[in-house]
Formats: structure tokens, sequence, C-alpha cells
């Protein structure tokens, strides 16, 4: 265990180092970049709501670490991420498919294909990192279709745009709510299914599982599954490169250590699951949802106000 996450961990710390070019060789702004800080800074001074739960976000799940300038450049550069997703969301509607392939940079896919040899399908467990639309399109198109588990949109209009997305590439749509019995059948044909593990749920939906080393609600769907059924559990991330492509990395499976306990079984995946989120975050901090109220069931006093 304390291989695989250390392991995990440098790859992580890789990634970052691939992303983040030296600062002699870092060209000059293109004008679209320019255009989306400078929109993104706007919509940080305006958006109060959402900028103190990101500022929140930071300094809770930091502490002392993070000094405020750094906390402040994190901030800004959250908002100025999700701008960009806004134009690629467009992108991904109208842009030839072909375009949207050549966009994504995949790596890891023979972790997948070790997975998948088992005949059991596998759970690509993932976040709200980089563009998670962009790279599951770009994958779907790459190699096969992803069966993607997530909850119908607030919006009816919203939800039929991520609809028409995701299905844009042949990926399946599996409701979250409803979910079980279609993960169940598709893994029976041997697919990749997509579980997003990185936002808050209810008390009866999740696990309390450290995050960034405070408790969090945690979907324990994968960890169940893999303790009851072997079926192997793949991080699968994302990243916006320099020259705004995106990278997507599939990392080895999980283990699943069996013993007596069950319940601690799962418990103990779901730690490994969410340090490999968390290590998987810290390497580029910017690129994650940090506007959402992660800790909300059990933090509420820190939302106050929001």
């Amino acid at each position: 265990m304390v291989v695989f996450r250390t392991m995990h961990i440098r790859t992580s710390g890789s990634i970052c180092g691939l992303m983040m070019p030296k600062t002699e060789n870092r060209k000059p702004k293109t004008l679209f970049s320019w255009l989306a800080d400078s929109l993104g800074d706007l919509w940080y001074r305006l958006d109060r709501r959402h900028r103190e739960i990101t500022r929140r976000n930071l300094a809770f799940a930091y502490g002392p670490e993070l000094r405020d300038p750094e906390l402040e450049r994190i901030a800004r550069g959250v908002f100025r991420h999700f701008v960009r997703f806004a134009w690629e969301m467009v992108e991904l509607l109208v842009a030839p498919l072909t375009y949207i392939e050549r966009k994504v940079v995949i790596l890891g896919e023979e972790h997948v294909q070790a997975a998948l040899a088992q005949g059991r399908g596998l759970i690509a467990i993932t976040a709200h990192a980089g563009n998670w639309e962009y790279t599951a399109m770009g994958y779907s198109l790459r190699y096969q279709p992803l069966a993607v588990v997530a909850r119908e949109m607030d919006s009816p209009w919203g939800s039929k745009l991520a609809r028409y997305l995701r299905q844009r590439t042949g990926n399946w749509m599996v409701d979250k709510q409803r979910g079980l019995k279609a993960i169940l059948a598709h893994l029976k044909q041997n697919h990749r299914v997509a579980v997003v593990i990185d936002q808050n749920t209810t008390t009866e939906g999740g696990l309390l599982v450290d995050f960034f080393g405070k408790p969090a609600r945690t979907t324990p769907v994968a960890a169940v599954l893999a303790r009851h059924r072997d079926i192997p559990v793949l991080p699968v991330l994302a990243r916006r490169l320099p020259d705004g492509r995106h990278l997507l990395v599939m990392l080895p499976s999980i283990p699943m250590e069996k013993t007596d306990d069950l319940q601690a079984d799962i418990q103990r995946h779901l730690e490994l699951q969410n340090q490999v989120i968390e290590a998987w975050v810290r390497a580029c901090p910017e690129q994650w949802l940090w506007l959402h109220r992660r800790w909300k069931n059990q933090y509420e006093d820190m939302y106050r106000g929001l």
C-alpha cells in the first residue's frame, strides 16, 4: 500500500512539472489567454459567493502551509481556469470530432487494457480536475465509449446539454440516483464505467474519508464493487496543458486488500482513492473545482453566509 501511494504521488508531481514550464521558457500571452485571464479576474471580483467558497476551501484544506499571497494566486487561477473551461464547452458543442480527438493526450492506456483483460469491466474514478468533459470525449473517440455515472442537473436545460455532449461521442449516461443496476450491466459487458468521487454526498450516500486531512463524505460505490465483485478500480485524471491541449492519465488499479473486516476494507480502499485525488489536486490546484462546498456536511459553519 505504501508503494502504491508513493508511486501515485510521484506521478502527480511529474505531471505538474510537465504542465508548468520554466519561467524563462514561457511564451508571451496570446490574445485569447489575456482575455480569459481578464474575464476570470473580473468574475473573481464580482462573484463574492464563489470567491469566498474558493478562498475558505483553500484556507481550510491547506491550513498554515498556504500563505495569503499564494492562496490569492491559486483562487484567481481557479476562476481563470473555469473561464477557459466554459469556452472549451462551446468547442465541444461545435468543433469537428477529429479536432477534439487531436487536442487530447492520453497516457496509461496499458493499465486500462490490463484491467479489462480480467473480463469484469473496470471503474475509472475521476475528479473535477482539468476539463473532465473534454478528456472523456477525447478518450471515447480514441478508444471505446465510457459509461458516465452522473446525477441529473437541477436545470432541465443544463441536463439536456450535458447529455448531448456526453453522448456525442457514443458515451452512455448512467443516472447516479438509479445507477447500480446499470453500472453492473455495463461491467458485465466488460465496459469502462467512470465515476466522479470528489464531491460532497449525503450522509446516507457517502462514507467519511479524509481529503486534505479533513473528513469528507465520499461515494463508496467503486470500493464496494472492488470488495464484493473484484472490479478493478483505476484513477483516471485530467489536466489542461500549457499549449491548450488536454492530458488524460490512467494510473494503475488501486489494490483491494481483503480481510475479515469488510467495512474496514472498503474504508481503506476509499482512503487510497482520496489520497490519489488529493495528490493530483495538490500538483496543480488551480485546475480543481474549489468553488464546490466539499466539506458542507461536516463543517457547515465554514460556509455560513454563503
